[in-house]
């Protein structure tokens, strides 16, 4: 299920990771075991660029 959409989607988003300051993304759980089903969630780990963090992928909107 979502391991398939991730696949389709795979190239944007690591593209949407790189311009966040993410240099490395990994599925955990259920759906990288190939078990999620209708009521998964998705669990991303993600490794900023040095200096980056999870601040800096914030933004804000008015």
């Amino acid at each position: 299920m979502l391991y398939d959409i991730l696949n389709e989607k795979r190239d944007l988003i690591l593209k949407i990771a790189i311009e966040h300051g993410i240099k490395n993304v990994q599925v955990f759980g259920s759906v990288a075991r190939l078990e999620d089903g209708p009521n998964s969630d998705l669990n991303l780990l993600v490794e900023f660029e040095k200096g980056r963090n999870l601040f800096d992928s914030i933004q804000t909107r008015n």
